[in-house]
C-alpha cells in the first residue's frame, strides 16, 4: 500500500472521530459534576432542614399547636400556635422582611385576613406583629379590625371563622 492511498483512505477515521467526541463529552460531564456537586449537596441539605423546620414535629418555631402559656408583651395572653414569645417575633421579623419588605401594613392586612378566621399561627403574628409596629414607631390602619387581645379573646370563645 502506497503512502498516497493511506492518506486518502476515511474507512477508520470515523470512528478514532467518535471515540474523541466520545470521551471529551463524558469529560465534560465528570468536570460539571465535580464543579456542581458541592453546591448541590449544600442545598439539600438547607432543603431538608427547612421542610424539617416546617413539619408538625420539627423545631421551636413550628411548635404547632403549643397552646403554652407564656407572659407576653403584648398582654398576659398565651400563645396558641408558637412555643413562646420570643418564636413568634422571630418568624414574623422574618416574614417581614423577606415576604414584605418591612411594610408593617402589607403584613397586617395579610395577616389579619387569616387571624379573623381562627386561624392560630396568624392570631399570634398579629400580637407580634402590634407589638413589632409600635417597637418601630409605625401606627397601623386597623379601621374596625379586632386587636389581638380580641382576637385572642374571641379565638378562645369559638367565636372566630
Amino acid at each position: 500500500m502506497h503512502i498516497k492511498t493511506f492518506l486518502r483512505a476515511e474507512s477508520g477515521a470515523v470512528t478514532v472521530d467518535w471515540v474523541v467526541m466520545t470521551s471529551a463529552v463524558v469529560g465534560l460531564g465528570l468536570a460539571t459534576m465535580a464543579v456542581v456537586s458541592g453546591g448541590v449537596e449544600n442545598l439539600s441539605t438547607s432543603t431538608a432542614q427547612a421542610l424539617a423546620d416546617t413539619a408538625p414535629d420539627g423545631g421551636d418555631i413550628w411548635s404547632w399547636g403549643a397552646g403554652a402559656a407564656v407572659a407576653s408583651a403584648w398582654g398576659e395572653l398565651g400563645m396558641l400556635h408558637f412555643a413562646d414569645q420570643a418564636a413568634a417575633e422571630a418568624r414574623v421579623a422574618e416574614v417581614l422582611e423577606s415576604s414584605f419588605g418591612g411594610d408593617h401594613q402589607a403584613y397586617y392586612d395579610a395577616a389579619y385576613a387569616f387571624a379573623s378566621q381562627g386561624t392560630e399561627i396568624e392570631i399570634d403574628a398579629i400580637g407580634a406583629l402590634e407589638a413589632s409596629a409600635a417597637a418601630a414607631g409605625v401606627e397601623l390602619e386597623t379601621g374596625e379590625n379586632m386587636s389581638y387581645r380580641e382576637l385572642h379573646a374571641a379565638n378562645e370563645a369559638g367565636t372566630l371563622g
